[in-house]
């Protein structure tokens, strides 16, 4: 990277499945280059939901999770409302961080992480809140086993150091612990 290095991002969205979904949410793809080299050295994948319109999001992100984790379950309720304590911000738009990815080059430079944020920004409204769960990104599917995993509660398992530094950074970009790790960060 040098001084002269210009960050772009480029936006794709792509709507759910579901065709009530469809009408109401997307997600979008944030791509990250360079304007010197336009090869993309990463993206950041952003699902907006409208709380109140969007029918039940928690229901739909069973279907369809994505990587969002235990983003869902910690900010909507079984009906898919808003839980109370983020309701009272009474949010006209959600930002879902599902992930964030570079390329090796880029890694531990917080290039990802700042552009995720512009990103965000670009795709907010006035009041929108961002919600994001700092933890590594486990390339594995869900039936086959984390190599992350321990079965000696005694053994620190290797991402517990890598997501307390994640949740660090994040906090330095702004966003704050809201419950159960998962993180908000309302956007102006």
């Amino acid at each position: 990277m040098t001084v002269q290095d210009r960050f772009l991002i480029a936006y794709e969205s792509r709507h759910y499945e579901d065709a009530d979904w469809g009408a109401q949410a997307d997600r979008w793809t944030a791509s990250f280059y360079t304007e010197a080299d336009t090869t993309v050295f990463g993206k950041a994948v952003i699902t907006r939901v409208v709380p109140g319109v969007t029918p039940n999001p928690r229901e739909a992100f069973e279907a369809d999770p994505g990587v969002l984790d235990r983003i869902p379950r910690v900010i909507f309720t079984e009906d898919g409302d808003l839980v109370p304590e983020l309701a009272k911000l009474r949010p006209p738009l959600l930002l879902l961080l599902e992930s964030v990815s570079v390329s090796d080059a880029w890694r531990g430079k917080g290039v990802g992480m700042g552009l995720a944020v512009a990103a965000l920004r670009r795709l907010a409204v006035p009041g929108a809140v961002a919600v994001c769960y700092p933890a590594p990104i486990h390339d594995h599917g869900p039936d086959e086993p984390c190599s992350y995993a321990s079965d000696d509660p005694e053994i620190r398992r290797p991402d517990e150091e890598a997501v307390a530094k994640l949740q660090k950074a994040w906090e330095g970009q702004g966003f704050a612990r809201f419950d159960q790790a998962v993180y908000t960060m309302a956007l102006v």
